[in-house]
């Protein structure tokens, strides 16, 4: 924001007082753009799974969007196969205005298809479709290149009337990303 003023004493008389003020506290948000891709690489390292991120930035404080996970293993770390998790960020404690960043909260939903044998063998062996919401802190730096670092934890709830199976499900990662 560029604020000129020009002052006068008279209507003739020359300019005595001219003032040029510039606001950049959003320079640095509108130069790294709107878009961020992420990849958590938590999920790369505990089991072999893909867990890719696309957030929109709607101003400094707010933002959505969507992951996608994959998982490729037979491993008994997780019993989600495959997820769909759209959801908002809301950033506060803005210290370096990159615009959002910073501490945030996450209301998600998750879309998913899972597979509960990997949980309790006594429970069927196929994969079926869960629902569900939660809540999620993190924490996201952003750096004068449109780098991105997260990290965050939260937790969700599965929308199932199957008696069994687990109520709840975890939601961690630590995701590197570009803005751009």
């Amino acid at each position: 924001m560029a604020f000129l003023g020009l002052y006068a004493q008279e209507e003739n008389e020359p300019i005595t007082k001219v003032e040029i003020v510039k606001d950049s506290s959003k320079e640095y948000a509108d130069a790294f753009g709107k878009h961020e891709i992420g990849l958590n690489a938590l999920d790369l390292v505990v089991h072999p799974a893909l867990h890719v991120y696309y957030e929109r930035v709607v101003d400094e404080s707010n933002g959505y969007g969507i992951s996608l996970f994959a998982n490729f293993g037979d491993d008994e770390t997780t019993y989600q196969e495959f997820a769909l998790t759209p959801y908002y960020r809301f950033y506060f404690l803005n210290r370096e205005d990159f615009g959002a960043s910073g501490m945030f909260v996450e209301v998600f939903s998750s879309f998913a298809s899972v597979n509960f044998h990997k949980y309790d063998s006594s429970l069927k062996d196929e994969g079926e479709f869960q629902f569900s919401m939660g809540l999620a802190l993190g924490k996201k730096w952003v750096n004068r290149n449109g780098f991105s670092f997260e990290a965050f934890a939260g937790v969700g709830r599965y929308f199932s009337n199957q008696e069994g199976i687990p109520d709840a499900h975890g939601r961690f990662g630590l995701t590197i990303g570009k803005r751009f």
